[in-house]
């Protein structure tokens, strides 16, 4: 069967990150295919939800934003509206869409979904229970790498099935850097201030670079719960001079452009835009070794990409000094691996889900 149309249906509590920009990309990408493509978009945050409304409204022709918990009759309507083939349903964590109870509901046509992160800790015996229901419901389980795979089967023993649908992002618009005599290494994180990016290691990252003897500053762009603990540590590092915290941008494909390294010493991660999509500018990453680092990480010998262990510092300023010695290398390799991670490819695999689980 020949997928026509497809209802792409979210929620998250405010915050703009990888789940959001999944959907994003997905939604315009298929569209660019001829994919007819309609989405109801839940944001838990009122604030959240006015600020960004006029760009959560181009993931697709048909998007209705909603402020509030997810709820069944604006799926219904939209339903109704769109007469979609099939719903893919984003969860942002294992437990979204009230434990995936919406899925329970009788759709009248297959539900696919995408887990991003379903390593996250179980939420209670009710909502685990619920999401177990909701699996059999469930015709595919996309995941966005083969670690993701491992914890979903480990997590469910018997989940839907899985396909591994890695992300992608527009390729293309990438150079290859090169260094300025005179002028500190740029370091740059961008992400939510959280405790699951590592922002608390990313002073003692930077110390230990200078440290090494690499001249460095770093720049961080993202805002959330966090930034006030990592205003003190920046202060009381004696650091305020080589650390600026410029808040949340609108526009991170700009801030890469003029950086020279991304440092990301993330906890836990599912497939991150972020680190993609600086590959995609030529600008090299070095991230924590989480599994999902590590597969973007693998393959290829140059130092485009590393992983080091998330607290030793002395590895980070080793990485980070690697980088620093030939920043040119590093950058063509960064722009040689994101051909790897193409947007275009990762729409014709969401496809080929749909027209598996519509067969």
């Amino acid at each position: 069967m020949t997928v026509e149309r497809v209802l792409l249906v979210h929620e998250f509590p405010g915050g703009f990150g990888g789940a959001e920009r999944y959907l994003e990309l997905l939604g315009q990408g298929l569209t660019a295919a001829g994919v007819p493509v309609a989405a109801v978009v839940f944001v838990d945050d009122p604030a959240a939800a006015d600020a960004l409304r006029d760009r959560l409204s181009s993931i697709a022709p048909h998007t209705t934003v909603i402020t509030g918990r997810s709820r069944p009759g604006p799926v219904r309507r939209a339903v109704r509206d769109h007469s979609p083939d099939v719903l893919h349903w984003n969860f942002v964590d294992p437990f979204a869409f009230r434990g995936a109870t919406w899925l329970l509901l009788p759709w009248g046509r297959p539900s696919v979904i995408t887990d991003h992160l379903p390593q996250l800790d179980h939420a209670g015996p009710h909502w685990e229970t619920t999401r177990r229901l909701a699996n059999h419901r469930i015709r595919t389980m996309i995941v966005v790498g083969d670690a993701a795979r491992r914890a979903a089967e480990q997590r469910w023993h018997h989940p839907p099935p899985v396909a591994v649908v890695p992300n992608g992002v527009p390729v293309g618009a990438g150079v290859v850097r090169s260094p300025s005599a005179g002028r500190p290494l740029q370091l740059l994180f961008v992400g939510r201030l959280t405790e699951q990016k590592g922002v608390d290691r990313l002073v003692p990252i930077l110390g230990a670079v200078r440290a090494a003897g690499t001249d460095a500053r770093l720049r961080i762009v993202g805002d959330g719960p966090l930034e006030g603990a990592l205003r003190a540590q920046v202060t009381a590092a004696g650091l305020a001079d080589l650390v600026e915290v410029a808040g949340f941008s609108s526009d991170p494909i700009a801030e890469m452009a003029v950086a020279d390294v991304l440092v990301s010493p993330s906890s836990y991660e599912g497939l991150p835009f972020t680190p993609l999509e600086a590959l995609s500018t030529g600008l090299p990453i070095v991230l924590s070794d989480i599994a999902p680092h590590a597969e973007l990480a693998d393959g290829g010998d140059g130092v485009g990409a590393q992983v080091v262990p998330a607290g030793d510092a002395d590895q980070w300023a080793t990485a980070v000094g690697r980088v620093a010695v030939d920043l040119t290398s590093a950058s063509r390799d960064a722009l040689d691996r994101a051909q790897g991670h193409r947007v275009e490819t990762m729409v014709e695999r969401t496809r080929s889900v749909y027209r598996r689980a519509t067969a």
